[in-house]
């Protein structure tokens, strides 16, 4: 009936249980053991199987989801920060893009679907053909022979073609781009003899020069949006291809007229790529990253620039990005706006002022069989801070073709123009002032005769009768004559005043020469015209003119404003021209010196700063473009301010010159009587505005009969006179005489300033 319970025995601790009763549990145990194999070994078979399904025959199935489910590390670019005038208009700013890209390494390792995919994109976005030089093609050692054989068939400057091929070390070399399937042919069929040189599709070259299969290449920016989205919906069928409406491009939006002064961005170098590391050691950039080339944009680079961020998102096969682990994502931090000194429509109206002004000089030079004109430089700066108002230098160039991608046609183009369109004349040319640097030295006279019982005194008066004869002291039948502008007829009994106003260059031999004597012993003397009587100079001599100059006016040395490139200029002593020349100083150095010629050079800008310190009384600002940095949100960030170099008046000790306030005092009224009576009358009318004005015009070439056939063209003022606001300084690359040529641009600059409130009220702000 019911089954009778077994019964348990009990064993004590050290007994062991009955034999028979061991050996049937050890049974039922081996049969346990037996299925538990016998279960394993099935789920072995069962799990190979799933295995061999899985990698073998649905293989290819789940290689696609693992390449669907990969996790990577971006880096968010951060936007770049805009720069923007005195006002707050935009000069440089990012413009949302259409961009179709590409990564190397996802692409078909299949030759035939690569060059299909490849195909799809340079037909989308007719890229065409390019003519290059394969680097890998040509032959060691043949690099000369190949190059002669190129330039024997193409219009190409053969030294840099030959320095690119020898020294770089890309893999292919631009001939001739955007090629019609015709010119293509051609090219091809015409240098099929050269080695290395190669028809290619423009998508292949850029590859070729690509540094890195993982990183992304953008083959081309501002893409039609229909083109985009066309080459997106496909996404499937284009492994790779990545199309992106988030790229930022820098935009020039003011045009060329400040192409100088902003610079623009271009691609890293390798150079910069290694050398630019964070503080933990790695880089700081990225290969395709874009920094600053020239300009404000280089200048404020680590301002501009921003910081990165990063995300961790999910992608496919395609690279399109289908899911983003939001809790490990850091927003990129914008970079810092920068807002200039300048204002925007001043600049295009002094640029203007000055197109119009080259282009006079230049139809009067090709009028008298003078070289053409084509140069100049317009810059003006309120002299009481130095704050730069506008600066422009002709020609200029395009800065959004270095964005965009400058063609080499474009690139050699500038590389030829007999102007230098890529010259900032303004802080990197070097010109000799001519007759605008007579204020400086009449200052600077004026304040060393005081020292000396014999000296410059402001009512002391030269006779000028067109020139003056200085004999070799060696022998007094021979010498050299120096003659002054007004050759004919001379200025007569000149004091300082007259010698400003009327640019009295024998007035000027007297203030730098000095009384000296010879090594055997004659004292240096000169004669004036029908006069037999030796005549003895009492100027400063070359050693008092070159410490005054550089230590009270800041020549020879650059000016410090915040562009790159700018040159020191030259203010030439025995030392210096010992050395760089091997000739010994002589009195006709001095003498040339004295009216701003010989091998004294300055910038414009070392010019027109050193008119502005005696324009306010002595004060010399560090030249600045950069008014403060401003954050995302509009605050504020940083404030520069004014940097007051030099205040002349204030006597500093024996070792350190400096002028009196009372002297310059005298010469800003010479450079007044200079608009009223002088060279500049009736070249400077500012209606309601007082002005003080120099013109100069820096002979050079060969000089016959006294006379230069080529003079630089210069013109300084500044106003009101008694308290002023805006210094100018003009110049025209042999553009003739400062006065004839120059002037009325300085006129157009201080009318736009004077008569156009919204400026003026911009600049006084």
């Amino acid at each position: 009936m019911f089954k009778k319970n077994k019964r348990m025995e009990l064993v004590r601790p050290g007994e062991r249980r009955r034999r028979e009763e061991s050996d049937g549990d050890d049974n039922r145990i081996t049969r346990r053991v037996l299925l538990a194999r016998g279960t394993i070994g099935l789920a072995f078979v069962g799990l190979g199987g799933k295995l061999w399904q899985m990698q073998i025959a649905e293989g290819n199935e789940f290689r696609r989801i693992a390449r669907e489910n990969v996790i990577e590390f971006q880096r968010l670019k951060a936007p770049r920060g805009r720069i923007l005038d005195r006002a707050g208009e935009p000069l440089a700013e990012n413009r949302r893009s259409w961009s179709v890209q590409i990564i190397q390494s996802r692409l078909p390792d299949d030759k035939d679907q690569r060059e299909h995919i490849l195909g799809v994109v340079s037909q989308k976005l007719a890229l065409g053909k390019s003519l290059v030089i394969d680097r890998t093609l040509v032959p060691v050692g043949s690099e000369a022979a190949v190059v002669n054989a190129i330039s024997k068939r193409l219009e190409v400057d053969s030294a840099t073609l030959i320095a690119r091929l020898t020294g770089s070390d890309i893999a292919m070399l631009m001939l001739r781009e955007n090629l019609s399937e015709q010119d293509a042919a051609g090219y091809a069929a015409s240098m099929i003899d050269i080695p290395g040189v190669r028809v290619v599709n423009t998508i292949d070259y850029q590859l070729a020069n690509h540094p890195l299969e993982d990183m992304p290449l953008i083959v081309k920016k501002d893409v039609d949006q229909a083109v985009a989205l066309d080459l997106a919906s496909n996404a499937l069928y284009l492994p790779g291809v990545i199309v992106d409406d988030a790229l930022l491009v820098r935009h020039y939006p003011a045009g060329p007229t400040f192409s100088h002064i902003l610079g623009y961005v271009g691609p890293i170098t390798e150079e910069e790529y290694d050398h630019e590391l964070t503080p933990s050691g790695g880089h700081l950039y990225e290969t395709d990253d874009r920094v600053g080339r020239g300009g404000i944009e280089q200048a404020l680079e680590t301002s501009l620039r921003g910081e990165k961020g990063a995300r961790w998102v999910q992608i496919d096969a395609n690279g399109v990005v289908r899911d983003e682990l939001l809790d490990q994502r850091k927003d990129p931090r914008a970079g810092l706006s920068a807002r200039l000194t300048l204002i925007r429509d001043f600049q295009i109206a002094a640029e203007a002022a000055l197109r119009d002004g080259i282009a006079n000089a230049n139809a009067d030079a090709l009028e008298n069989g003078r070289d053409p004109v084509g140069a100049g430089v317009a810059i003006a700066m309120n002299p009481q801070n130095g704050e730069i108002l506008a600066m422009a230098s002709l020609p200029t160039f395009d800065n959004q073709k270095f964005v965009d991608g400058i063609s080499d046609a474009d690139y050699q183009a500038y590389l030829d123009d007999p102007f230098e369109p890529l010259l900032d004349r303004s802080i990197s040319g070097q010109f000799p002032p001519g007759s605008t640097f007579k204020p400086m030295m009449a200052a600077a006279g004026l304040h060393d005769g005081a020292q000396r019982p014999d000296g410059l005194r402001p009512d002391t008066k030269f006779r000028c009768l067109g020139r003056i004869r200085v004999p070799w002291t060696w022998d007094e039948t021979q010498g050299n004559d120096y003659p002054c502008w007004e050759l004919e007829t001379g200025h007569g009994d000149v004091d300082v005043f007259t010698g400003i106003s009327h640019s009295c260059d024998v007035y000027f031999y007297n203030v730098g020469a000095p009384d000296s004597v010879a090594d055997n012993g004659v004292r240096v003397h000169f004669y004036i015209p029908n006069d037999p009587n030796q005549h003895f100079f009492m100027g400063m001599g070359v050693e008092k003119m070159h410490a005054y100059m550089t230590k009270v006016f800041g020549y020879g040395r650059a000016s410090g404003i915040e562009l790159a490139g700018e040159a020191d200029g030259i203010v030439p002593n025995p030392k210096w021209l010992f050395q760089t020349l091997d000739q010994n100083w002589s009195i006709g150095d001095t003498i040339n010196m004295s009216i701003g010629q010989g091998h004294l050079l300055c910038t414009p800008l070392q010019l027109l700063n050193s008119t502005a310190s005696i324009a306010a009384g002595g004060k010399l600002f560090r030249p600045r473009l950069i008014r403060d940095l401003i954050r995302e949100d509009g605050v504020v960030d940083r404030t520069f301010q004014p940097e007051m170099i030099n205040d002349m008046t204030i006597d500093k000790g024996p070792n350190d010159p400096w002028i009196a306030a009372e002297h310059l005092a005298t010469v800003r009224e010479g450079m007044r009587r200079t608009v009223t009576e002088g060279t500049g009358m009736g070249k400077v009318d500012v209606p309601g505005i007082e002005i003080g004005a120099k013109s100069g015009t820096a002979e050079y070439g060969e000089a016959i009969e006294g006379k230069y056939k080529q003079g630089h063209a210069w013109f300084t003022a500044f106003g009101p006179f008694e308290n002023p606001e805006i210094c100018v300084a003009v110049m025209i690359s042999g553009g003739g005489a400062g006065s004839v040529y120059s002037g009325p641009i300085a006129n157009s600059i201080l009318r736009t300033y004077f008569e156009n409130q919204s400026i003026r009220d911009a600049a006084r702000a």
